[in-house]
């Protein structure tokens, strides 16, 4: 199998597996929470390890960090708990903002504190080059408004959003700020965390475990979220539950290699992604790239190729590739994406899209093999 698509998920990188092995099996580990024997507080000090790596990479303070269990959990808790905080404060603020391409996580729990709380919710459309409208933004943001929140890099599209601009305009309405970061590992996030209030990120999409994440809440921003999690008041009360020192250390030690070798990686990956449209192109195969092709992520391919349907040609390279389409699997119902909807593309190029992720372990051999492939069941197709 050839794996391409690496903003759903990637492979754990195993340099990164051996760390996450041998703290999961070593017999002094215990419940990090756990504070009267050496086994609890081994753990506990792997946590504070973890928490030390990623305060001196992204230039904060441990205690402006969360662990979560994805960055699912983290927009949940930024965005619900941050609205419950100012319901229950009775806040004289009633509006969120979101970009019109935000993750499910970001938009399902905008449109869930909506109905629970009747916070207006106004989607701000994107620009031809898929980035957010900053014109819009600056109509429709005021005093009302609780939050603005848009994400780094779009994970389909790829596209990296104006975070430095859209947190100036929130700062002279006094606006929340959170950036959903799940797919920004190539940004140097560290310049990026200043001019927010709160970014979430995810491990599994740098190459550590599924099923960790963190929020950064900016220790200066004038509402910090009400915990969504109870239980032990774990985390200074921000989130309740018993956390993996194997996942947290994983997590920060791929966060760590990442940034050490992150300049290397995105040279190849935007190598790569080159190579890839230009044997696309000497196939003679027609094909439309979404999305501004430079300010994007360097793995990210989004293109459709005219008069074909993406999910059949998807079924009939099963099981030798693995790529996506632009549409995405709700409880079994196929709906066409929202992110491409936004970007005002046709329903015949919705329908004809391509998502691929390059990765870390995708070879230019590999590149070859997936265009070879993929011309062959084209050809098949449109014959």
């Amino acid at each position: 199998m050839l794996y391409f698509d690496n903003h759903a998920t990637t492979h754990v990188d195993p340099e990164i597996f051996d760390i996450f092995q041998n703290i999961e099996c070593d017999l002094r580990i215990g419940n990090p929470h756990s504070s009267e024997h050496e086994n609890g507080w081994n753990a506990d000090n792997i946590i504070n390890q973890s928490l030390e790596i990623f305060s001196n990479l992204l230039n904060c303070i441990c205690s402006e960090l969360i662990f979560t269990s994805g960055a699912t959990e983290a927009n949940n808790l930024a965005i619900i708990g941050l609205s419950t905080k100012a319901y229950l404060n009775k806040l004289d603020k009633n509006k969120i903002i979101i970009s019109a391409i935000e993750h499910a996580s970001v938009r399902n729990s905008a449109y869930q504190v909506s109905k629970l709380f009747g916070f207006e919710i106004i989607e701000i459309p994107i620009t031809k080059e898929g980035v957010i409208n900053l014109d819009i933004l600056k109509e429709s943001i005021d005093g009302k408004t609780l939050l603005v929140t848009c994400m780094a890099v779009n994970n389909e599209i790829g596209t990296i959003q104006p975070i430095k601009e859209i947190s100036k305009i929130c700062r002279k309405y006094n606006t929340i700020f959170h950036v959903d970061a799940a797919q920004a590992g190539y940004l140097l996030l560290e310049e990026i965390v200043p001019y927010v209030d709160s970014l979430s990120l995810s491990g599994h999409k740098i190459y550590a475990p599924k099923g960790i994440g963190l929020l950064y809440i900016n220790k200066y921003s004038p509402l910090t979220p009400e915990p969504i999690i109870h239980g032990g008041n774990q985390q200074n009360g921000m989130r309740s539950g018993t956390l993996s020192p194997a996942l947290c250390l994983s997590f920060a030690k791929a966060y760590e290699k990442l940034c050490r070798i992150k300049e290397l990686e995105i040279n190849k990956l935007r190598s790569h992604s080159e190579y890839f449209y230009n044997l696309l192109a000497e196939k003679g195969i027609k094909f439309k790239i979404h999305g501004n092709t430079i300010n994007r992520h360097p793995g990210n391919l989004n293109f459709s190729i005219e008069g074909i349907d993406a999910r059949l040609l998807i079924m009939r390279l099963q099981p030798r590739v693995a790529i996506s389409t632009g549409s995405a699997c709700y409880s079994g119902q196929i709906e066409s994406s929202h992110v491409l909807k936004a970007l005002d593309l046709s329903s015949e190029e919705i329908l004809s899209t391509l998502r691929i992720g390059l990765g870390r372990f995708n070879t230019s051999e590999q590149i070859f093999e997936l265009v070879e492939i993929l011309c062959e069941e084209v050809q098949k197709i449109m014959n």
